[in-house]
């Protein structure tokens, strides 16, 4: 799997510091990686809102040219959560403020020779051995940016000229088209089974014919041209599944 690294930075020469130091650490580890520069704290969350983009490890600057490094990481918690945050500043003072947003390690720049590579061994642990790992959607509803576990949605369907998003416990709007709101990273998650109907497969209960029963009862129609489609997914997923409840 390739890695996703964003780093963010408003120096450039510190900028292209950072990308000498992640491509090192992952070139000696044999990583497949693309790594996307940032120089500044909106450039960065501009790209996760309207891009779907959900980096693996983030390497944040502190001070961004006036914004805030720890203002971002925390907003970075809540939009990609998935994301392993790591501080590298000039400033070893800013290290107690920095526990204010998840993150796994706080390096000094001046001594990211020695630090950097024990920061990037943690994250890419973290990511290997992480089964709390949460997939989300971003949604954006009346001005405010709100990520959603995809263990919330039952399903994504167009209404109107807008996407309602159906949760467990609530519902979102959003005006984008599903297709729009569903990152390909998540797409196995989903089952297109009509033109306006993506079905979370983890809430399918049975295929009857041309519908599908999710575990709430709720019938959701199959169109004639996804069909096929359709029942492979679903056979294949509950294939899957068997397999694993068998290897337990």
């Amino acid at each position: 799997m390739k890695l996703n690294i964003a780093i963010c930075d408003d120096n450039s020469t510190h900028l292209k510091l950072a990308e000498d130091l992640v491509t090192s650490y992952l070139d000696q580890d044999h990583k497949s990686y693309l790594i996307q520069l940032f120089s500044s704290a909106e450039e960065l969350l501009s790209e996760i809102n309207k891009d779907h983009y959900y980096p693996d490890i983030a390497i944040l600057d502190i001070e961004l040219g006036g914004e805030d490094g720890i203002s971002l990481a925390k907003r970075m918690n809540q939009l990609v959560p998935m994301c392993r945050i790591i501080f590298l500043t000039g400033y070893i003072d800013y290290a107690p403020d920095a526990y204010e947003a998840d993150h796994i390690w706080f390096v000094v720049k001046k001594t990211s020779d020695h630090y950097f590579p024990s920061a990037m061994k943690k994250a890419l642990q973290s990511l290997d051995g992480s089964q709390g790992t949460v997939s989300s959607i971003i949604i954006r509803e009346n001005g405010k940016t709100i990520a959603v576990p995809v263990s919330q949605i039952v399903y994504i369907s167009k209404v109107s000229r807008k996407s309602l998003i159906l949760c467990k416990d609530r519902e979102y709007y959003d005006t984008r088209r599903p297709a729009l709101l569903i990152p390909k990273e998540l797409t196995d998650q989903f089952i297109h089974c009509h033109q306006g109907y993506w079905v979370n497969i983890s809430m399918i209960r049975e295929l009857d014919h041309d519908m599908l029963v999710l575990e709430d009862g709720a019938r959701i129609p199959v169109s004639r041209t996804n069909k096929d489609e359709v029942r492979e997914r679903f056979f294949d997923h509950f294939r899957a599944r068997r397999s694993f409840m068998t290897t337990e």
